[in-house]
């Protein structure tokens, strides 16, 4: 744990300099203003003749020491572009970007998280197709998963910067106290909620597993396969033109939620990401399902905690394969500068390496894994391998038409379950009605 606190301190010591990029909350409803430097001393000089300014926004509030740590890479590395930044937080993107484009004012560049986000963009028309600048980047050694995602008429239409896949994140003490070895983690799911029931019980106050349940598209979209697939189930007909979650296979899926919630093992409230990571680092939650990000505070955490594969169901143990993007908006004022600015991170590897150091996540192409600096960190954190493990066994979730909008549905199912609302067939199949129309008014839009 030592090791890597420190290599984290030393990472931001040597990309940080002295200045820092201020990053404000987007929460007004129409486009959100670019961010003005923190201040004068050490800030980036006034646009001089030749620059190019630009604007990016970033998604990840946890993540905001890291990120302006790498901005500030970028604009010491030359002096042609310059990001001024943004915060959005990623559960409010799609609404704001779609009313910034809309108004005609989008920012040059966005990262984007997960297949859905960047399919409802690209499959808009939204997204510039970075072929244009480089005719070769589709033959670069990509995730295949994460190219896959981002490529519409053989062109790439978003720049993969980071990928991840779940993994069990457990607390180590909480796991000794309650009986429990903490060197055999639960394989399968029903030793998951046995597990969680004994930690509950333990009359230490602290909760056993938790999963989220806030009615969003992270929810259903991002989280529930996993549980999902583990049974058997699927989001959609092979053809692609029928809901199929509410078949028995997924409504056994969501009956496992249930039965989390029945044996006391998760509190019955909404949790969104930053609840869980929250909870969990005040050591008051045995175990989360959880994408990689989170490595680097779980780490700096009061407590021990290892990682391991997601337990399996009994359909197996494929994992949601989850990544990260950066997308230059096409019709942006400034374009190139975003081009720049995604070039800097998706097609370096030093900087790729920084990028996913920084954030806990793994580099989206192979041959930047065998970089020193990635190398040296994969070696000094313990939790991280579980992660590279895990991502030998992904697929992709649903992001066709209407992802996003059917994704909520089923998060908005999950939370009526977890509240005693509703059966978990009762939500599934109002999920699906309301999903099917989605689908059926997307598929038409799209011909």
């Amino acid at each position: 744990m030592r090791s890597y606190r420190m290599a984290r301190r030393q990472f931001l010591r040597v990309l940080g300099g002295g200045a820092t990029v201020a990053l404000l909350s987007a929460c007004a409803a129409g486009p959100p203003p670019a961010a003005p430097q923190a201040d004068d001393k050490g800030a980036a000089p006034a646009t001089a003749k030749g620059t190019i300014t630009g604007t990016f926004w970033f998604n990840q509030p946890t993540q905001q020491e890291a990120f302006q740590a790498i901005v500030e890479r970028f604009h010491t590395s030359q002096n042609r572009v310059r990001m001024e930044v943004v915060l959005v937080p990623g559960t409010e993107i799609p609404a704001k970007l779609a009313t910034a484009i809309a108004g005609g004012e989008p920012p040059d560049a966005v990262r984007l998280g997960g297949p859905a986000t960047n399919a409802l963009f690209i499959n808009n028309g939204h997204a510039a197709a970075l072929d244009d600048w480089d005719p070769k980047i589709g033959t670069y050694d990509w995730l295949p998963g994460a190219q896959k995602a981002v490529t519409r008429d053989g062109k790439m239409h978003a720049m993969p910067v980071n990928s991840g896949v779940q993994a069990l994140i457990y607390n180590k003490d909480v796991y000794q106290k309650a009986g429990l070895d903490p060197e055999k983690p639960p394989a399968t799911l029903d030793q998951l909620l046995e597990a969680a029931g004994k930690i509950s019980a333990s009359g230490d106050q602290v909760w056993g597993h938790y999963v989220l349940t806030a009615p969003n598209s992270q929810t259903g979209s991002d989280y529930f396969p996993t549980i999902l697939w583990a049974f058997g189930g699927k989001e959609l007909s092979d053809d692609g033109k029928t809901i199929a979650f509410n078949a028995p296979e997924g409504v056994a899926a969501l009956e496992w939620y249930k039965a989390l919630i029945d044996r006391k093992g998760m509190p019955v409230k909404q949790v969104n990401e930053t609840q869980m990571l929250t909870d969990y680092l005040t050591g008051a939650v045995g175990s989360m399902a959880v994408y990689p990000a989170v490595v680097a505070r779980v780490a700096g955490a009061s407590f021990k905690s290892a990682s391991a594969k997601l337990p399996a169901g009994p359909r197996g143990g494929l994992a949601p394969l989850g990544f990260g993007t950066i997308m230059v908006l096409d019709k942006a004022k400034n374009k190139e500068a975003g081009w720049e600015f995604a070039r800097f991170i998706g097609l370096e590897a030093s900087n790729a390496a920084a990028w996913n150091i920084g954030f806990g996540q793994l580099p989206a192409r192979l041959s930047f894994r065998e970089e020193p600096s990635w190398k040296e960190y994969e070696a000094e954190n313990p939790l991280v391998p579980a992660y590279l493990e895990s991502q030998k066994s992904t697929d992709l979730p649903y992001y066709g038409p209407g992802a996003q909008e059917i994704g909520t549905e089923v998060g908005k199912a999950i939370e009526a379950v977890v509240f005693g609302q509703k059966t978990p067939q009762q939500a599934l199949d109002d999920a699906a009605r309301a999903g099917q129309t989605i689908l059926d008014r997307e598929r038409q839009k799209g011909g």
